[in-house]
């Protein structure tokens, strides 16, 4: 069970580093080898980074904290379907191991109910018109039961109650991303836009959104091909970019 065909069969544990993504991308500009499904992962991140310079916190030694480095060979216009599959193999482990109201919080935090449990950060490098390579970042709050963050953060220990093996968790979080992988590579895609919609927190729902300074109630439709986020607002479907607007979640 769980068993994998090459995503995390070569990998680096390191005991602390600033970033597995800074890590990982001086790695394969270094080296004449690139493996594709390499992992890197660090046991403390001490400058752990989210989307758009977003913190990522963790305690050392109670989280996972990794990344992994693909080469998906998509057109540039397609590259937001990465965030997605990385998105839905994180959402299907924790699905697995029995937690519910999992959704992906656009446009690639994961949570669990209204609490942020794990979080992505994607860097693509583009040649011509192709995305050539990809390292994805990932932390997710396993063991820690004590949070400084804002963004109302919960873990697999203060929802199961149990502690968990770290190695096992990443050993199947692994096989789930790699599956989505392989989906992505069959041309799987429209499966994989389907389940994200399945899966997107507040997908028609009606909630409130700042934009710009201002306050706005709206119902998420969806997004578009290249990864904005589709809001009906005022009976008008607009598009919005990261930092173009905020959830306010109460």
């Amino acid at each position: 069970m769980f068993k994998r065909l090459f995503i995390g069969e070569k990998r680096i544990n390191l005991k602390e580093v600033n970033s597995t993504n800074a890590f990982m991308k001086q790695l394969v500009q270094t080296s004449d080898n690139e493996f594709e499904g390499f992992v890197v992962t660090t046991k403390s991140q001490t400058n752990g980074r989210g989307q758009q310079g977003n913190t990522w916190e963790s305690e050392p030694g109670k989280s996972l904290t990794f990344s992994i480095y693909l080469k998906p060979n998509i057109f540039v216009q397609n590259q937001f379907i990465l965030s997605k599959l990385v998105s839905l193999g994180i959402t299907d482990f924790l699905l697995d191991l029995g937690l519910q109201n999992v959704h992906i919080k656009w446009p690639n935090d994961i949570y669990c109910g209204q609490q942020k449990i794990a979080g992505i950060l994607i860097e693509n490098v583009l040649k011509s018109n192709k995305v050539y390579s990809t390292v994805a970042g990932i932390g997710l709050n396993v063991n820690q039961l004590n949070f400084n963050a804002i963004n109302n953060p919960t873990s697999i220990i203060k929802i199961i109650g149990v502690e968990q093996d770290l190695q096992a968790m990443l050993n199947q979080i692994l096989f789930f991303i790699e599956k989505r992988y392989i989906s992505l590579k069959q041309g799987k895609e429209k499966v994989i836009d389907a389940n994200y919609l399945d899966v997107l927190f507040g997908i028609n729902q009606l909630l409130h959104f700042k934009v710009g300074e201002e306050t706005l109630s709206g119902e998420i439709k969806g997004v578009n091909s290249i990864g904005k986020l589709q809001v009906l607002i005022e009976n008008q479907l607009k598009e919005f970019d990261l930092k173009e607007i905020e959830f306010l979640i109460s």
